[in-house]
Parts: C-alpha cells; sequence; structure tokens
C-alpha cells in the first residue's frame, strides 16, 4: 500500500504542481501562498480513497485525477482558514500560511503584519477553495461527462462544503463552551461533519466517475461513502486516544496535549460523564496545565480507564474498523479493495 500511495502521490502532485490556475494571481507573494500548502505534499489520503474507489468498481483511475487533485486543494483551503482560526504557527513542519504572509510583510510593508497575515491568508483560502472547483470541472478533460461533472462539482459545494464548514463552525463553537456542557454524541457529530464528510465525498466522487453515475443514493456508490465516512471517525477516535495512551518516546510533548488545550474529545467528554462526581471534578479541575508529569498522566489514564470510557472509545473505534471492513467486503474482489483495506488498517490501527 505505501508504495502504491507514494507513487499516487507523486502523481498527483504533478497534476497540481503543473495547473495553470494560480499563474495569473495577483500579486506574486499572493500566488506562492495559495500554490503552497497543496505542494507541501501530506500523505494524499483523501486522493487515495477518490483514486482507490474509482478502481474498485472497474473505473479508469487516470479519469479520476482532477477530482482526486481537486478534493486535495479544497482539503487545504480548510487548513489554511483552520491555522487563521486556530492562531497556529507551524503546518507540517514550517510557517502556516497566515505566519509566512506576517513575515513578508515585516519585510517589505510597513504595516500591521500580523493583520496583513491574516487578511491575506484568508484571501489564499478563498482562492484555493476557487481552484478547486476549477480542477474539477476539467475532468471533462479526462472523459468524464459534462453531467457527471457537474453534479460532482454541485454535490461537493452543495454538501460537502457545507458540511465541513458547519462541523469547522461547530469545532469553534465548542471551544468557547463549559466542558461540562457538551456531550461526546455532539463531539462525534461534529467529526462527521468536520472530519468524514470530504472523505465520504472522496469515495463517492471516485465511484461515481467509474460507474457513470451521478445518483449518489445509488447502493454501490452509497455504501463506498459510509466506508470512507466510518473510516474518519475512527481515524480521529484512534487519535484522540493516542493522545493520551500513545507512548511518549514517539509522540514526546504531544501526548497530554489535548489536556492542556482543555480540547472537548470523546475520551475526555466520555469521561467526565461516567466517573463519579468527587473524581470527575478533580479531573476537570487537572485540565489546562501547561505540561503534565508522567504522575499526572498516569492519574488521568486511571480515570480514563476505570471509568470505561477508554473501553467505549477503542470499541467504538473497533465497530466502526469492522463496519467499514464489512462494506469493502460486499465491493468487486480486486486490487483496489486491499488498498483500499491497507488504507483503513493504516488509518485505524496506527501508533504514530
Amino acid at each position: 500500500m505505501k508504495d502504491a500511495l507514494k507513487q499516487l502521490s507523486a502523481e498527483i502532485n504533478s497534476l497540481i504542481a503543473g495547473d495553470s490556475f494560480p499563474e495569473q494571481i495577483q500579486p506574486p507573494f499572493l500566488r506562492d501562498a495559495v500554490r503552497d500548502y497543496p505542494m507541501r505534499g501530506g500523505k494524499r489520503l483523501r486522493p487515495a480513497i477518490a483514486v482507490w474507489s474509482c478502481g474498485l468498481f472497474g473505473g479508469d483511475v487516470r479519469r479520476a485525477y482532477p477530482a482526486a487533485a481537486a478534493i486535495e486543494i479544497f482539503h487545504n483551503w480548510t487548513l489554511v482558514h483552520d491555522d487563521i482560526i486556530d492562531d497556529d504557527d507551524v503546518r507540517r513542519g514550517r510557517p502556516t500560511t497566515h505566519c509566512s504572509l506576517a513575515a513578508h510583510a515585516e519585510k517589505n510593508h510597513n504595516c500591521d503584519s500580523a493583520g496583513f497575515g491574516r487578511n491575506f491568508a484568508i484571501l489564499a483560502g478563498d482562492l484555493q477553495q476557487a481552484w478547486a472547483a476549477d480542477m474539477l470541472l476539467k475532468s471533462v478533460d479526462r472523459g468524464v461527462s459534462p453531467e457527471l461533472t457537474l453534479a460532482l462539482a454541485r454535490r461537493l459545494y452543495e454538501q460537502a462544503a457545507r458540511e465541513v464548514i458547519s462541523g469547522e463552525a461547530l469545532d469553534v463553537e465548542q471551544s468557547v463552551r463549559e466542558l461540562k456542557t457538551i456531550s461526546s454524541a455532539e463531539v462525534e457529530r461534529m467529526l462527521c461533519l468536520k472530519t468524514s464528510s470530504l472523505l465520504n465525498f472522496a469515495a463517492k466522487a471516485g465511484a461515481a466517475i467509474a460507474l457513470d453515475d451521478p445518483d449518489f443514493a445509488r447502493p454501490e456508490i452509497a455504501a463506498i461513502g459510509e466506508f470512507a465516512a466510518h473510516a474518519g471517525i475512527a481515524f480521529q477516535l484512534r487519535d484522540d486516544w493516542l493522545g493520551i495512551f500513545g507512548d511518549f518516546e514517539t509522540f514526546g510533548k504531544g501526548i497530554g496535549s489535548d489536556l492542556s488545550a482543555r480540547k472537548a474529545t470523546v475520551l475526555l467528554l466520555k469521561t467526565l460523564e461516567l466517573l463519579p462526581e468527587k473524581q470527575a471534578e478533580e479531573l476537570y479541575q487537572m485540565l489546562g496545565r501547561e505540561h503534565y508529569t508522567g504522575e499526572e498522566l498516569e492519574k488521568v489514564r486511571s480515570f480514563m480507564r476505570d471509568s470505561g470510557a477508554e473501553r467505549f472509545v477503542v470499541e467504538r473505534a473497533a465497530r466502526l474498523t469492522a463496519d467499514a471492513r464489512e462494506i469493502l467486503a460486499n465491493c468487486p474482489d480486486n486490487s483496489f479493495r486491499v488498498l483500499l483495506d491497507q488504507l483503513l488498517a493504516f488509518l485505524v490501527e496506527r501508533d504514530l
């Protein structure tokens, strides 16, 4: 799977790098910012789901390349805006878009560099969203019918965009609420929108291209979308679990960072829901510390274990993974089914 993913990533990178859309963007530093995140690489998981879902149902996978690249570009504009909202400084080991643009302003303009960086990063994200639409429409050039191409574009913006942005909005809204007022079910709903919606669209788009059918309710198309959605939630639940129970040598400072940020994860909220009142209050008072000792982390872990919250999250992720595998088992038996199954394992069984 890793070799196939590496090869696909290189081909998607080449398609994005060679696309003409950004060339006329002005000023030049904004053009560079628009190209930045999409060209930083990453695992290209969403393009892989789109392309391999196309192959799963017997399609010519190269017909799905523009859609796959469009989904990756679309994903990146959400990262640009998310980094502004979260005031993050680093993305994939390099300065975030708004920080890079602030540095440009500090060097070249006599102005509020932080405000300049945020403002132009918003514009960069807006342009990336337009670029995603343009790239998706180029599916026609790869032999996808105009009718299907239009249907895919409408679905991306009518449903996926609305859901992803709604999920981000819920995430931001939850971040300013008291943890005691948020349920674990609310957080999982937010994850369904913010994380799973675009994965769902990627799988359905690939299947629709293979089957030349714009009906996303068609059983095969709907099912592979559910496969990707289940994988997305299981991935996030696993990620949250690793953030507490992962190996410190692997994660370093990442262990306990969700506690420091008072992040409303399913794991934390379920723990607060299930613990006796006195212990729940003790855990609540431990949140928000800049650093946690090994002893403090072990205390949090014991709360999560003893309350049954850890078991709940692990079993929930396992159930979603099993449901995803059951869906795949009913799909055509070919090399792309194997790749998708291996991708699922990578997402939900990793230790990193």
